[in-house]
C-alpha cells in the first residue's frame, strides 16, 4: 500500500503547495520561497514513482528507495496539513481584519514564531527528498506520467448481491444431499464435513445445498453461522439462536442460552451449517456438541473448513474432500464470466484461455478474479502478453493462490490499490458498511476528485463498484431504496489486502507486544473493555493515522470507566490521526485535549449512552468531516460554535434522544451530505441558542435520510416550514417527520419506530394548523422514503400522491386522520406501514380509485412486498364505495401477475372491523393475523364461502389460484369456523394459531 499511495500524495502535495490561500499565507510568514522550493522538488520526484513502483517488484534496490521516500512524503503531507490547517484556522476567525491580526499575534503561539519554525520545518523536508531524489539515476528511473496496465472501464452493476455461478460441482452437491437426506445410523445429530484448501468454494457448496427445495422440505428448521477465526460456544450458541429468531438474543450466561436453544431445537429435525470452522482442540468442539441436541433422528450439521484435522474431530457421518474444478470446468467458469456463457468461436483464444486457467490450480476464487481481470482485455490481442508477461511468474501450486489472485490487484490503478489494502484492518467474515468504509478512504485522502463541483461520496462509491465487480468484495447487501449497505471479503482477499498492506497496517490482538515504528493504521480485533487495555505503544505511536475497533460491538454490560488521564493520553499524544474510532467505550466526559487532533477527518463517538456533552474544544477540528453521535443517549447539546466545523460533511445524532435543540448557526455548514436527526427546540429559554427550522434552509446538499423532530413545538408555523426548503433538497432520499418528541425508547414498540400516545388528544388542538404546516413542507418530487409520526391533521396533503418515485411510505401514530390520498398508484412502492391512525375508516375513502377505471384493468399495488396494518379500531374495508368488479378486476391481474413479484409479509394486527380487502395478485412469505377479523384471509386466499348454521363462515375445498406463503400467524381472531384446505399451499413451512374464536 506504501508504495501505491506514494504517487497520490505527492501529487496532494503539490496541488496544496499551489494553492492561492497557502501561497498568501506563506508571503505573509515569509517562507515563500521555500515552498516554492519543495513544489519543485515534489514534482520531479511524483514524475519518477509510477516507474519506481513498477519496478520495485523485483528491485529490492528500488523497494527500499521508496520505502525511505514514504517516510518523507507522509512526514511533508503532515507538515504541509498542519499549514493548510492554519490558514483555514485564519478564515474562520471571526472579526474584521484587524482584529484577527492583533488576535493572531497575541495568541498562545505567536504566529512570528509559528512562521519561522514552519520555514525550518520546510527546508528540512525539502533537503531530505533533495537527497533521496538524488539516487534515481543510480536506479536507473525514469520519467513517466500515466500508469500502464490497468482498466480504466467501469461495468455496469446493480445494488443487488451478485449471483454466484456454481460450475463442475454437481457431484459433490449430490453426494452431500444424500448424506442429508440419507440415514443418521441411528445418531439424533450427525456431522459431515465439507474440507479443502481456500478459494474451492466450500461456503458456496454450503449455499447451494442449505437452499436446495429437498434439503428445504426435511427440515424443519434450518440455521446458518459463520464461525471464522474463534471458536467461543457461547458467541456460537448466540449466533445459533439469532439464526433461529431472526433476533440477537441478550448477553445472558450460557446455561440460559442453552435453555433457549434447547426450546428452539425441541423435536425438530434441523440442519445447521457452521461455515468456516477453524478449532482444532476437541474439547471445544465437544463443548458446543453436547449443547446441539434433539430429540428427532435424523437431524443434521454441516461444518467447512480447510483443516483435515478439523474435519477429523467433527465428522461422525462423513467427510467431502473438494478437489480443485477440472482443466474443462475451469474453462467453462471462466467463459462464462468472461463471455456470459458464449464460447469464444476463435480457437487461438480458447487455446490462450486454457493456458491461463490453468494457472489458477482450479480455484475458483482464483479463476472468478483473473476472469474479472481479462473481462478488460482484448481476448485476440492482450491475453497473449499477460500469459506470458504475468501469469508465467505464478507458481502453479496452493501457495500460487495469493500470487495469482495478486495480479488483479498489480493491475489495479493507484488509488484503487490502497483503497483495496486499507480494508486489511477489517477482521475476516466483518460485515462492512459501505458508507463507513467511503467515510474512511475521503478521510484517509484516497479519493481524488475529476473537477471542482464532484461530490467525493459519488467518487468512492464508483471505486467501490469497480473493486466489487472485479470480485474483490462479495456478499453485497442493499437496503429497500436499492443502496448498497454492506458487504464482506473472501478470506483469501482479506489475507491478499493484509499482504500487500505490509507493515504499514495493523490489526492488533491482546498478544501483541509491540508494533512497527512505520505502522500507520491500527485495529483492534477484540473488545476493549476499559482504558487498561489500551496498549502503551500504541498511545506513543505518534504517526498513527487510524484507529479502528471493528470488534467493539454493543453489549449490555458498560465498559470501563475513563478517568481524566486516560483521556488526556488517548486524545494528546497520537497527533497525526485523521480517523478515530472510540465508539461504545463508556466514554462520559471527552477531554479538551482533543483540539490537538488538528488532522482529524473522521470521529466516531456513537453508543456512549452516558455522554452529556461535547467540550467546546471539538469546534477547532476544522478538517473534521464525519462526526459521528448516534445512540448517546444522554447528548443534551451540541457546542455552540459548532459552525465553525466548516469541512463537516456528515452529522450522525441519531438516538440521541436527550438532544433538546440544533445549534445556532448549522445552516451555515452547507458541506453537510449527512443530517440525521434535526431537533426543534421545545425549551423557550434557549431561544437565542438554538437553530430554527430555517437553518436547513441553504442545507440543499443533504442526502440519505433527514428527520426532523419536536415539529409541534415549531414557533412561526408555516413561515418556518417553507423556510427550510425541502423541496430544492434533491438528493434527500428519505424524509421522516415527528410531531411528538416523547418517545419511551426501552419499548418494544419504540424499536418499530411507534411514538408515544400522548399530545395530539388534546381537544382544543387545532387540526388544520397541522394540515398547513405539512402542506407547506413539501419533499423534493424524487424522494423514496417518508415516514410521518404524530401528525394531527385529518387528511394528508395534496403533494403526497405525486411522489411517486416513493418506495417507503410509514403512517404512525396520526390520530385524528379519516383520509389518505391514492396511494396504490405509486408504481414504485415496495413498504406499506398504517398505525393507529385511529379514525380512519377506509385507505381510499372517496371511491374515485376503481381498479377497471375507463374499462382499463391496472395493477393494485404493482411493486409492493410488505404492508403493515396496525391497531386501527375503526378501519372497515380498502375503498369505501366497491362493487363486484373490484374482485373481477384484481382477479385479471393475478391471472398475469409475474411470479417473481407480489408481496413477501402482510401483517394485521387490532383491526377488528376490518373485513375487506382487495385480492392481492400474488402473495409468498409470511401472513400474520392478530386481534382481527379472518374475512380479509377470504379474499386474500380468493376463497369462496358458505354460510354455516351459528351464523359464521366456512371456506369451501379448493383455492382457485397458487398461494406461496411460507409462514401463517393467526391470533385472536374471529370470523371463520373452518380452516381453508392448508394441504393445497404446497411451500408451507410454519403454522401458528391461537385462539381462533369461531374455529370448531
Amino acid at each position: 500500500m506504501a508504495e501505491a499511495i506514494l504517487y497520490d500524495i505527492a501529487g496532494e502535495i503539490i496541488l496544496k503547495l499551489g494553492s492561492r490561500a497557502l501561497q498568501e499565507i506563506a508571503l505573509w510568514w515569509g517562507v515563500n520561497d521555500e515552498i516554492d522550493k519543495l513544489q519543485d522538488t515534489g514534482s520531479r520526484i511524483q514524475a519518477v514513482l509510477l516507474d519506481a513502483e513498477e519496478k520495485q517488484a523485483w528491485n529490492n534496490q528500488v523497494k527500499d528507495w521508496l520505502g525511505k521516500l514514504k517516510e518523507v512524503v507522509f512526514d511533508a503531507d503532515d507538515l504541509l496539513d498542519d499549514f493548510s490547517t492554519e490558514v483555514l484556522r485564519r478564515q474562520v476567525m471571526g472579526g474584521n481584519r484587524m482584529t484577527k491580526e492583533v488576535r493572531i499575534f497575541f495568541s498562545r503561539s505567536n504566529q512570528f514564531v509559528y512562521g519561522l519554525t514552519m520555514g525550518h520545518k520546510i527546508k528540512a523536508i525539502r533537503e531530505r527528498l533533495v537527497d533521496i531524489y538524488s539516487d534515481k539515476e543510480k536506479l536507473n528511473l525514469v520519467v513517466r506520467h500515466e500508469e500502464r496496465g490497468h482498466m480504466n472501464r467501469l461495468r455496469d452493476q446493480t445494488n443487488s448481491s451478485i449471483p454466484e455461478v456454481v460450475v463442475g460441482r454437481e457431484g459433490d452437491k449430490e453426494a452431500l444431499i444424500g448424506l442429508l437426506l440419507g440415514s443418521s445410523y441411528g445418531e439424533n445429530v450427525s456431522v459431515i464435513s465439507i474440507v479443502g484448501i481456500g478459494g474451492l468454494g466450500k461456503t458456496t457448496l454450503a449455499q447451494v445445498l442449505y437452499n436446495d427445495e429437498r434439503v428445504k422440505a426435511h427440515f424443519e428448521l434450518r440455521l446458518w453461522v459463520c464461525v471464522s477465526d474463534t471458536f467461543d460456544v457461547k458467541l456460537i450458541v448466540k449466533k445459533i439462536l439469532e439464526s433461529a429468531t431472526d433476533s440477537k438474543p441478550e448477553d445472558l450466561e450460557l446455561n440460559t442460552l442453552k435453555n433457549r436453544l434447547d426450546k428452539c431445537l425441541n423435536r425438530k429435525k434441523f440442519l445447521l451449517v457452521l461455515d468456516d470452522v477453524w478449532n482444532e482442540d476437541r474439547e471445544n468442539w465437544d463443548s458446543l456438541k453436547r449443547l446441539l441436541v434433539s430429540d428427532e433422528i435424523g437431524s443434521k450439521i454441516v461444518v467447512t473448513t480447510r483443516s483435515q484435522k478439523v474435519a477429523a474431530i467433527t465428522s461422525t457421518l462423513s467427510t467431502q474432500g473438494l478437489e480443485g474444478l477440472s482443466q474443462a470446468e475451469s474453462w467453462s467458469f471462466l467463459v462464462q464470466i468472461v463471455f456470459k456463457g458464449q464460447e469464444p468461436k476463435n480457437k487461438r483464444v480458447i487455446g490462450i484461455g486454457n493456458e491461463i486457467v490453468k494457472k489458477c490450480v482450479g480455484v475458483p476464487l482464483a479463476i472468478k478474479t483473473i476472469g474479472s481481470l481479462l473481462s478488460f482485455k482484448n481476448p485476440e490481442t492482450e491475453w497473449q502478453p499477460f500469459l506470458e508477461d504475468e501469469l508465467s511468474k505464478v507458481a502453479q501450486n496452493e501457495n500460487g493462490i495469493l500470487p495469482t489472485l495478486r495480479l488483479s490487484y498489480d493491475y489495479l490503478p493507484s488509488h484503487l490499490k490502497h483503497c483495496f489494502a486499507y480494508c486489511s484492518l477489517f477482521p475476516k467474515d466483518y460485515e462492512i458498511d459501505v458508507k463507513t468504509l467511503i467515510h474512511l478512504w475521503i478521510g484517509q485522502g484516497f479519493i481524488k476528485s475529476s473537477y471542482s463541483s464532484e461530490c467525493l461520496e459519488d467518487k468512492a462509491l464508483e471505486y467501490f463498484m469497480e473493486l466489487s465487480w472485479r470480485s474483490f468484495f462479495q456478499e453485497l447487501r442493499g437496503d429497500v431504496f436499492g443502496t448498497v449497505k454492506s458487504c464482506k471479503m473472501h478470506d483469501l482477499m482479506n489475507d491478499l489486502a493484509t499482504l500487500v498492506a505490509g507493515t504499514e497496517s495493523n490489526v492488533m490482538n491482546l498478544n501483541v507486544g509491540n508494533i512497527d515504528k512505520k505502522t500507520r493504521h491500527v485495529s483492534c480485533d477484540f473488545h476493549l473493555d476499559s482504558p487498561s487495555q489500551v496498549p502503551t505503544y500504541l498511545l506513543n505511536a505518534k504517526r498513527l493515522r487510524t484507529f479502528l475497533l471493528p470488534s467493539q460491538v454493543s453489549s449490555s454490560g458498560a465498559c470501563g470507566r475513563w478517568d481524566k488521564s486516560s483521556h488526556e493520553a488517548i486524545f494528546s499524544n497520537p497527533r497525526c490521526l485523521r480517523v478515530f474510532d472510540l465508539h461504545n467505550l463508556g466514554i462520559e466526559k471527552v477531554s479538551s485535549s482533543i483540539k490537538k487532533l488538528k488532522h482529524l477527518r473522521y470521529l466516531d463517538m456513537s453508543e456512549n449512552s452516558e455522554l452529556k456533552a461535547l467540550p467546546d474544544a471539538t469546534t477547532k477540528l476544522q478538517n473534521l468531516q464525519v462526526l459521528k453521535l448516534s445512540g448517546c443517549q444522554s447528548l443534551e447539546e451540541l457546542p455552540k460554535e459548532f459552525r465553525r466545523l466548516v469541512n463537516l460533511r456528515h452529522l450522525d445524532c441519531e438516538g440521541c434522544w436527550s438532544l433538546t435543540h440544533m445549534p445556532n448557526g448549522i445552516g451555515q455548514l452547507t458541506s453537510l451530505q449527512t443530517l440525521t436527526w434535526f431537533v426543534v427546540a421545545k425549551d423557550s429559554s434557549v431561544l437565542k441558542h438554538f437553530g430554527s427550522l430555517n437553518e436547513l434552509n441553504r442545507l440543499n446538499d443533504l442526502r440519505g435520510r433527514l428527520e426532523i423532530r419536536n415539529l409541534r413545538f415549531v414557533k412561526n408555523d408555516a413561515v418556518e416550514f417553507e423556510a427550510a426548503n425541502l423541496k430544492e433538497k434533491q438528493h434527500l432520499r428519505s424524509l421522516i417527520l415527528s410531531w411528538n418528541e416523547e418517545v419511551d425508547n426501552n419499548s418494544v414498540y419504540a424499536k418499530y419506530y411507534a411514538r408515544s400516545l400522548q399530545s395530539l388528544q388534546d381537544s382544543n388542538a387545532d387540526v388544520g394548523y397541522d394540515e398547513r404546516l405539512l402542506q407547506s413542507f413539501q419533499p423534493p418530487q424524487n424522494l423514496k422514503g417518508l415516514r410521518v409520526y404524530e401528525y394531527g391533521g385529518v387528511r394528508f396533503p395534496s403533494w403526497l400522491s405525486s411522489l411517486t418515485n416513493l418506495v417507503e411510505i410509514w403512517m404512525v401514530n396520526c390520530k385524528r386522520c379519516q383520509y389518505l390520498p391514492s396511494l396504490d398508484q405509486i408504481p414504485t412502492l415496495k413498504e406499506l406501514w398504517i398505525s393507529e391512525l385511529n379514525n380512519l375508516e377506509y385507505i381510499e375513502s372517496d371511491g374515485n380509485n376503481s381498479l377497471t377505471e375507463g374499462g382499463r384493468e391496472f395493477t393494485f399495488f404493482p411493486s409492493l412486498k410488505k404492508l403493515w396494518i396496525w391497531k386501527c379500531p375503526k378501519l372497515k374495508g380498502w375503498r369505501k364505495n366497491r362493487d363486484n368488479n373490484d374482485d373481477r378486476a384484481t382477479a385479471a391481474v393475478a391471472a398475469t401477475a409475474a411470479m417473481d413479484s407480489g408481496l413477501s409479509l402482510v401483517e394485521l394486527c387490532d383491526c377488528p372491523r376490518l373485513t375487506w380487502v382487495p385480492m392481492i395478485p400474488f402473495l409468498k412469505g409470511k401472513l400474520s393475523f392478530e386481534k382481527a377479523s379472518l374475512e380479509p384471509l377470504l379474499q386474500i386466499m380468493k376463497k369462496k364461502t358458505m354460510p354455516t348454521q351459528f351464523g359464521g363462515r366456512s371456506f369451501t375445498s379448493q383455492l382457485s389460484r397458487p398461494i406461496n406463503l411460507v409462514t401463517i400467524w393467526l391470533k385472536d381472531c374471529e370470523g371463520c369456523q373452518h380452516f381453508p384446505p392448508l394441504d393445497q399451499i404446497h411451500s408451507l413451512r410454519e403454522l401458528s394459531f391461537e385462539n381462533l374464536i369461531d374455529l370448531e
